[in-house]
């Protein structure tokens, strides 16, 4: 999950590269507020599932659980790497984890890559991640 991307939008149009000459942008932007990404991926099929999310709720972070639920198939146990949101490790999402015993939170850890974490489950997995 990645929250509070921000919605950026340039000052004035990209210039284009022309012979000798980079492409260049404004160093400045309008910021147009946030969106949280929350996305899955199966590391067998390469399928993502992703949803878009104005607030960062729990009630959001279970929904897309749910959603991922009724994806894969169910006798396969399912590893989400979340940041330390709170959203994450609400009670909502405690009770419907409880419910839902093959699903199991990886939290990086704090001020740390997410990307470290990624590799440390794939590794369990069996599969290389390069």
């Amino acid at each position: 999950m990645k929250p509070q991307i921000q919605a950026l939008e340039r000052t004035a149009p990209v210039l284009p590269m022309a012979p000798g000459t980079p492409e260049r942008r404004s160093f400045d932007y309008v910021r147009h507020g946030t969106v949280d990404l929350f996305a899955a991926l199966n590391t067998a099929t390469g399928k993502v599932i992703g949803k878009l999310s104005a607030q960062h709720r729990a009630v959001d972070f279970r929904d897309f659980l749910d959603e991922i639920d009724r994806q894969p198939d169910p006798g396969l146990a399912v590893h989400v790497i979340c940041d330390n949101l709170s959203a994450h490790k609400a009670p909502v999402v405690h009770k419907w984890l409880l419910a839902h015993p093959r699903f199991r939170l990886h939290f990086t850890p704090t001020y740390s890559s997410w990307i470290n974490q990624v590799r440390a489950v794939v590794r369990g997995a069996g599969t290389t991640l390069r």
